[in-house]
């Protein structure tokens, strides 16, 4: 499938996927959600034509040569930052998931420990092997008091706390279309609070990439679900009786507008990114791209994903 692949230029502190705790706003993901890099980019296409493309899609935002660990990525050790990755692995472990038991497939040697869905960054390569190190967005904390309009004092625990991250030049993906053709070069606003930090994201289409469907043991980049409200979207296939997912969950949730519905929140469990899935029937996967939803490629190793989204 082709991808507009996307370099986007920040300069400063964002928020990211939020998590609320007590009045405290944590950033919890150290990339940008899909959802929230859609929607800007929706909102200033929206600014510049008066319209919303309800069928566009972007992926998450990632740090440039980085992206989400998955299973046969796995740190050196337990308290490791460092990360391996043979090459050709994904691939190779499709061929024997067909053969062997599940269990001799997931074998890793020594005291390497899969980290799912950490983001790793590439550190250097050879023929054997790519190896990586885990990449922590620098962050910070900043305060706010709600303040009483009549008394001009503020109100009683209106103390709120939120974290930003910082990030410098990041990649993902978008379908070409006439949004991307008009907000390229423009500046976009990401994140909550932003009149607080006045972080402006410029956008550029670097080029056009062709990336592989899901085929086999299939590698998902953003989070992933085979079946929605009872609909199939796509098939698992089984080794040893069992669906072969391997990974973890996690909750999605995103609020859905458009020009007859607002402020709808949807929220279920999902396959989490770096999840690894194997496919018996793609189906019809990619129906829930508009939502950020099962951007699941066939690669042959993490790596190689990497060389196709390289930006400079």
């Amino acid at each position: 499938m082709k991808f507009a692949l996307l370099r986007l230029i920040v300069n400063g502190y964002i928020t990211t996927r939020t998590r609320k705790i007590g009045n405290y706003y944590f950033s919890v993901t150290d990339y940008i959600p899909a959802t929230q890099l859609r929607g800007a980019i929706l909102a200033e296409y929206y600014y510049q034509k008066g319209k919303i493309d309800d069928s566009f899609f972007s992926s998450p935002a990632f740090p440039i040569d980085s992206a989400p660990a998955h299973y046969f990525s796995p740190a050196e050790s337990r308290k490791s930052s460092e990360f391996v990755e043979e090459k050709g692995i994904l691939r190779r472990k499709s061929e024997e998931l067909e053969k062997q038991v599940l269990k001799e497939v997931l074998k890793l040697e020594g005291e390497k420990k899969p980290q799912i869905g950490v983001i790793i960054k590439k550190k250097e390569s050879n023929k054997h092997e790519t190896k990586y190190i885990r990449f922590s967005a620098e962050a910070f904390i900043s305060m706010h008091v709600a303040i009483e309009k009549t008394l001009a004092s503020s109100y009683h625990r209106m103390l709120y706390a939120y974290e930003y991250k910082k990030f410098d030049t990041l990649w993902a993906i978008a379908k070409p279309s006439e949004v991307i053709d008009i907000i390229k070069g423009s500046k976009i606003r990401l994140g909550r609070g932003k009149n607080r930090t006045n972080a402006l994201v410029t956008v550029d289409v670097v080029t056009e990439v062709d990336l592989p469907e899901p085929q086999g043991l299939s590698y998902c980049l953003s989070q992933c679900i085979p079946t929605l409200f009872g609909k199939q979207l796509f098939t698992v296939g089984k080794v040893d009786g069992k669906s072969v997912i391997i990974g973890n969950t996690s909750t999605y949730v995103g609020w859905f507008t458009n020009d007859k519905i607002s402020g709808q929140k949807p929220s279920f469990v999902t396959l989490n990114e770096g999840t690894l899935v194997y496919i018996k029937d793609k189906g019809n996967y990619d129906e829930l791209l508009p939502a950020g939803l099962n951007f699941i490629f066939g690669i042959d190793d993490l790596d190689s994903l990497l060389q196709k989204v390289s930006v400079k």
